[in-house]
């Protein structure tokens, strides 16, 4: 019987480095473990069981979890399959450790979703480059996702840009000064389309805001009556994100919704400050909505949007483990939310934007 104590959830010191779980129902083991991995030095959150392991999970940015294969609650096997059911291999590594690697262990290991099994007693040198590897594949597959993002974004259509240029140029000959306020959103979102940001992990919602009014202004100029916009955004509100979380659903409520409801409709956006560290955002249009089956295909990778739904979705997973809430009804409208939940130490937009 240990006689070392130590309360859980535990967290230690808040640093610039990857955070991993470890779970194991042995103090002693997660004594040691903590002490071995902040050495390194990483962020380090320990859980004495399953469940306790399943709540870090569903509220915390994690890079992998170690995961003891035996415990008494729920087996690594179990917690396994439950993270499983919301982050894929790449979206959340899990390392299994095991006093005993038996065939069948081993297979059901892999089979509930494991990347990497390691039996104890492991050697230092060899523990620690499996850890590596497999945070390197997270980030690896992060930068990814960001940068098919940025991909996706900064192809401007050329329905829409022959569309925009034609209305300066209609403006030109009717209105002068209004000319040139089209042209300058523009210009404005052309720039931030192919903003560095675009490919970097943390932008801001007021730089995302910016790019949404300019496409926006843009739009209600080609459209007319026919567009209609609204927002509901707490005054002075702002927070980090990932670049382009926002912007791509307002862009797909207009083409995908009201563009094609005979008479066009309206579009709102929605961003409140729930709590301390905790953000709700909402896109919604009155437009020509979908049936149920097209509704549930919306995150797969084959659905063909003008930009990628399942991308942002991956990316407020790896974000903050969140997913992205769709709601739609032909002919009615669409609906598509997200909650943005962020760490205690998470930086400062203002102080983002003055670096950037």
């Amino acid at each position: 019987m240990s006689d070392i104590s130590m309360s859980t959830p535990y967290y230690s010191e808040k640093i610039d480095a990857p955070t991993i779980l470890i779970v194991d129902d042995n103090i002693d083991s997660l004594k040691i473990l903590i002490d071995m991995l902040e050495g390194v030095p990483y962020n380090v959150i320990a859980a004495k069981n399953g469940m306790e392991a399943l709540e870090v999970v569903s509220w915390t940015k994690l890079d992998l979890v170690i995961l003891d294969l035996m415990m008494p609650d729920m087996t690594g096997f179990e917690v396994c399959m439950r993270i499983r059911e919301r982050f894929s291999m790449v979206d959340l590594p899990v390392l299994m450790i095991t006093a005993a690697i038996i065939g069948h262990d081993k297979y059901k290991a892999f089979h509930a979703g494991a990347n990497d099994i390691l039996q104890k007693p492991y050697h230092y040198s060899e523990f620690m480059a499996r850890i590596k590897n497999l945070i390197m594949m997270k980030h690896t597959a992060n930068q990814a996702t960001r940068m098919e993002m940025a991909f996706l974004q900064s192809q401007i259509k050329p329905h829409f840009l022959y569309n925009v240029l034609n209305t300066i140029i209609s403006l030109s000959h009717l209105d002068i000064e209004k000319a040139r306020e089209v042209t300058e959103e523009f210009t404005n979102y052309l720039r931030m389309s192919f903003d560095f940001q675009n490919t970097s992990a943390i932008s801001s919602f007021k730089h995302e805001l910016s790019i949404i009014s300019s496409y926006l202004s843009i739009e209600k100029t080609r459209f007319g009556d026919r567009l209609e916009v609204f927002f509901d955004i707490d005054n002075d509100i702002d927070f980090i994100l990932p670049p382009l979380m926002i912007q791509p659903l307002v862009e797909n409520a207009v083409l995908h919704g009201v563009s094609k409801k005979r008479g066009g409709g309206w579009i709102k956006l929605t961003a409140k400050k729930q709590n301390r560290n905790e953000y709700y955002i909402k896109v919604e249009d009155n437009g020509v909505g979908m049936a149920s089956e097209k509704r549930k295909d919306l995150l797969s990778s084959g659905f063909d949007r003008s930009v990628g739904l399942k991308n942002i979705n991956q990316r407020l997973k790896h974000f903050c483990g969140s997913e992205l809430k769709i709601s739609s009804t032909p002919d009615t409208g669409t609906s598509v939310s997200m909650l943005i939940h962020l760490a205690e130490t998470t930086e400062n937009p203002a102080a983002l934007s003055e670096r950037n």
